[in-house]
């Protein structure tokens, strides 16, 4: 049952997410170039150059845990695609006398 919940816990969380930044994206694209240049050089923004910095590792130190936590994908190899065709065979005698040959070089 907890994991019912922890289910609709992290679901309702996600579209939270997924809605607040497609909102804050939509909300950027409506203001022109002028209004987002005055937004970023108003009076109002008090930033050093300290917390720019920290903030900047803080964006690097998420994302690179992001990727982390990523899965990877895999890849499923029909290896009967790369069977080399008869000519391109030996035996084994065959393989084991040119491996005499050439650690004797």
């Amino acid at each position: 049952m907890d994991s019912v919940r922890l289910k609709y816990v992290k679901l309702g969380y996600k579209y939270l997410v997924n809605n607040k930044f497609l909102k804050l994206l939509v909300k950027i694209l409506r203001m022109g170039g002028a209004e987002i240049l005055a937004v970023l050089g108003s009076s109002s923004l008090h930033l050093d150059w300290t917390q720019i910095l920290f903030f900047s590792l803080l964006a690097v130190i998420i994302f690179t845990v992001y990727l982390m936590w990523k899965p990877r994908p895999i890849y499923l190899v029909d290896y009967a695609l790369y069977k080399p065709s008869p000519v391109c065979r030996v035996s084994f005698s065959t393989f084991m006398e040119h491996s005499r040959l050439n650690l004797s070089d």
